[in-house]
Protein backbone atom coordinates (compact mmCIF):
# COMPACT_ATOMS: atom_id res chain seq x y z
CA UNK A 1 0.00 0.00 0.00
CA UNK A 2 1.29 3.41 -0.96
CA UNK A 3 1.82 6.30 1.43
CA UNK A 4 -0.07 9.57 1.08
CA UNK A 5 2.29 12.40 0.06
CA UNK A 6 2.06 15.78 1.82
CA UNK A 7 4.43 18.72 1.45
CA UNK A 8 5.39 21.62 3.68
CA UNK A 9 5.16 25.26 2.63
CA UNK A 10 8.94 25.47 2.64
CA UNK A 11 9.17 22.53 0.24
CA UNK A 12 6.56 24.03 -2.08
CA UNK A 13 8.39 27.37 -2.13
CA UNK A 14 11.67 25.68 -3.09
CA UNK A 15 9.93 23.35 -5.54
CA UNK A 16 8.40 26.24 -7.52
CA UNK A 17 11.90 27.66 -8.15
CA UNK A 18 12.99 24.53 -10.05
CA UNK A 19 12.78 23.87 -13.78
CA UNK A 20 9.78 21.92 -15.02
CA UNK A 21 11.94 18.97 -16.07
CA UNK A 22 13.45 18.69 -12.57
CA UNK A 23 9.99 19.03 -10.99
CA UNK A 24 8.76 16.10 -13.08
CA UNK A 25 11.74 13.97 -12.02
CA UNK A 26 11.03 14.74 -8.36
CA UNK A 27 7.34 13.86 -8.74
CA UNK A 28 8.20 10.59 -10.48
CA UNK A 29 10.79 9.67 -7.85
CA UNK A 30 8.44 10.34 -4.94
CA UNK A 31 5.81 8.09 -6.43
CA UNK A 32 8.47 5.36 -6.10
CA UNK A 33 9.43 6.50 -2.59
CA UNK A 34 5.78 6.39 -1.48
CA UNK A 35 5.73 2.64 -2.07
CA UNK A 36 8.43 1.96 0.58
CA UNK A 37 10.00 5.04 2.23
CA UNK A 38 11.64 2.93 4.95
CA UNK A 39 14.40 1.77 2.62
CA UNK A 40 15.92 5.22 2.08
CA UNK A 41 18.91 6.62 3.92
CA UNK A 42 18.31 8.33 7.26
CA UNK A 43 20.22 11.45 8.22
CA UNK A 44 22.68 11.74 11.11
CA UNK A 45 21.68 13.06 14.56
CA UNK A 46 20.05 15.42 15.44
CA UNK A 47 18.12 15.00 12.16
CA UNK A 48 17.76 11.22 12.37
CA UNK A 49 13.95 11.42 12.05
CA UNK A 50 14.43 12.54 8.44
CA UNK A 51 15.52 10.74 5.29
CA UNK A 52 17.10 12.09 2.13
CA UNK A 53 17.35 11.27 -1.52
CA UNK A 54 19.45 12.87 -4.19
CA UNK A 55 18.20 14.03 -7.58
CA UNK A 56 20.91 15.65 -9.70
CA UNK A 57 22.56 18.25 -7.43
CA UNK A 58 19.50 18.50 -5.18
CA UNK A 59 18.77 16.68 -1.97
CA UNK A 60 15.17 16.20 -0.95
CA UNK A 61 14.58 15.88 2.79
CA UNK A 62 11.51 13.90 3.82
CA UNK A 63 10.01 12.08 6.76
CA UNK A 64 7.26 9.50 7.12
CA UNK A 65 4.76 8.18 9.62
CA UNK A 66 4.33 4.42 9.49
CA UNK A 67 1.05 4.26 11.44
CA UNK A 68 -0.70 6.99 9.44
CA UNK A 69 0.92 5.96 6.12
CA UNK A 70 1.90 9.57 5.34
CA UNK A 71 5.06 10.78 3.59
CA UNK A 72 6.04 14.38 4.40
CA UNK A 73 8.18 16.32 1.91
CA UNK A 74 10.15 18.73 4.09
CA UNK A 75 12.75 20.65 2.10
CA UNK A 76 14.71 20.92 -1.15
CA UNK A 77 18.41 21.44 -0.42
CA UNK A 78 20.62 22.94 -3.10
CA UNK A 79 24.10 21.44 -2.79
CA UNK A 80 25.18 20.03 0.56
CA UNK A 81 23.76 22.62 2.98
CA UNK A 82 21.21 21.08 5.35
Amino acid sequence: MSYEILSTKEFEKDFRKLDNSVQERIKKKFLEVAENPERYKHMHPPLNDYCRIRIEKLRIIFSYDIEKKILYLEKVVFGHRY
